[in-house]
């Protein structure tokens, strides 16, 4: 069995049914992967579905998300991962992404932190992070759809 890590750009991508959303969903429901949703990932989703107009309650989509895999939080470990992660992505910005230079959020980098510590797949709409795993400064296995 395959571990993917989602990150919350593939999720809503799921819940808002953006361009592209079949195509995922099928991966997700694949007998043979074992989806992780990061805490962080599932407080984002939340969130952002929200505020691009879903009418569903925080739990209605706590419910769905949860259909689709398990949700797993941080470790103290993984806080520390993350917060270095953090100072990785900030001395190493990526292409620009309109006017600003790619760096990771908070909750990029704790999704990251989970992904590393589980040693998944990490299934992402954000280039940089395949871009950090090219320059060497990542250790997971990247796929944007």
């Amino acid at each position: 069995m395959q571990g993917l890590c989602l990150d919350s750009s593939v999720v809503l991508t799921v819940i808002l049914q953006e361009r592209g959303w079949k195509p995922i969903l099928a991966v997700l429901q694949h007998a043979d992967v074992d989806v992780v949703l990061p805490g962080p990932c599932l407080t984002e989703t939340i969130d952002v579905a929200r505020r691009r107009g879903n009418q569903s309650s925080g739990k209605q989509l706590h419910a769905t998300l949860t259909s689709l895999g398990r949700i797993e939080h941080p470790t103290d470990a993984d806080l520390v991962r993350a917060a270095e992660l953090l100072e990785v992505s900030e001395r190493n910005p990526g292409p620009p992404k309109g006017s600003y230079p790619s760096t990771l959020s908070l909750g990029d980098a704790l999704i990251l932190a989970i992904t590393e510590r589980l040693e998944f797949m990490v299934l992402t709409r954000d280039d940089y992070w395949r871009w950090m795993v090219d320059q060497g400064l990542l250790h997971v296995t990247v796929r944007v759809p």
